[in-house]
């Protein structure tokens, strides 16, 4: 059977609680056999443990053997205290312990972030990709390869079962945005919804489905949205045979393909000080000015209206589906802001 190391703070502790058993006993014995003070007792002690060699007051012949027994236990003692502070130091484990205390720190002052739960093959292009966006994340998963991994790209992590509820607290659920669930088993990823709505009913779920049949297992334990790489995968395979130039393009927008001339798609939503709201897309200076292609307009509903009419008048809360190259998109951020 495979006996599993300790801890660096662990031995520590382990070390630091047996030399107080130590100390207890010395005392107490030397108290009781010879009759001293318990500052002598404690004093006798801590020179036998640290083999001072010096004698407070003259031992009788139990007391004697009794200081034999403190040797032996007190000097083994502390050789594994000291050997574990070595070990700590000179290994880079402090390092590690102290690095793991400011990365605790930095997933407590986490806010409106996500929390991608199995760092596989899908969550790693997630986190990824997060990461290119600047988003704010974290992942869990209780494979220390893979968390070895993260640790060496700086990706805020945490060692543990997703499923745990006191995992799920750690990692900030009742502050996050959204929620990735992304085990590799459905009914891991049902277990990890049911607690994470538990904690955090307005949280946005996302989950990954290995069959069409548990899409809606996951919907029902509250997933916002399911989606089916195998499936997906799939239908695009087909999609490039039924429809190469459709694909293209959609390979184009989404960022997919890359080429001499590149165009995006993304969604801007309108604040309320917004200099577009109250304008019609006519007025607006997306398509004159900016060169972006309104393609799509969700309001505040939910309600998704495919390429709206010039007449259209720009909402609080609207997300605007624009297309168009990187640099005009960058324009459309700024005049979204401003």
């Amino acid at each position: 059977m495979e006996i599993k190391e300790r801890a660096p703070t662990s031995r520590l502790k382990y070390g630091a609680a047996l030399l107080c058993i130590v100390f207890t006993i010395g005392t107490l014995g030397f108290h009781f056999i010879e009759g001293w003070t318990y500052l002598d007792a404690f004093f006798m002690t801590l020179i036998t443990i640290t083999t001072i060699g010096y004698q407070v007051h003259p031992l009788t012949e139990i007391g004697k053997v009794f200081d034999i027994f403190i040797i032996f236990l007190g000097v083994g003692s502390a050789a594994y205290v000291f050997a574990s502070f070595t070990r700590f130091i000179v290994e880079g484990e402090m390092q590690h312990y102290f690095g793991r205390l400011r990365l605790d720190k930095t997933i407590m002052r986490m806010n409106n972030h996500y929390i991608i739960c199995g760092n596989g093959r899908i969550g790693s292009l997630i986190s990824q990709e997060l990461l290119h966006s600047n988003k704010t994340f974290l992942v869990i998963d209780n494979d220390p390869a893979i968390i070895e991994h993260l640790e060496r790209t700086g990706i805020p992590h945490i060692l543990g079962n997703a499923a745990d509820e006191d995992i799920l607290v750690k990692a900030g659920i009742k502050r996050a945005k959204g929620l990735i669930a992304t085990a590799s088993s459905d009914m891991t990823n049902v277990y990890i919804i049911l607690i994470a709505k538990e904690l955090n009913p307005d949280l946005f779920v996302l989950a990954r489905a290995e069959t069409e049949d548990s899409t809606k297992n996951l919907l029902r334990a509250g997933a916002n949205k399911v989606v089916s790489p195998y499936l997906i995968g799939g239908r695009h395979m087909a999609n490039i045979i039924l429809k190469p130039t459709v694909v293209d393009f959609i390979e184009l927008a989404t960022g997919e393909k890359t080429g001499d001339f590149i165009i995006q798609m993304e969604g801007f939503k309108i604040r309320k000080d917004s200099c577009l709201v109250g304008k019609t897309l006519k007025d607006a200076p997306i398509r004159k000015d900016i060169g972006l292609i309104v393609v799509a307009i969700r309001d505040r509903t939910g309600k998704m209206i495919f390429n709206p009419g010039a007449d259209m008048t720009i909402s609080v809360d609207d997300v605007l589906v624009c297309i168009g190259d990187t640099e005009a998109l960058r324009s459309m951020k700024t005049l979204v802001n401003s």
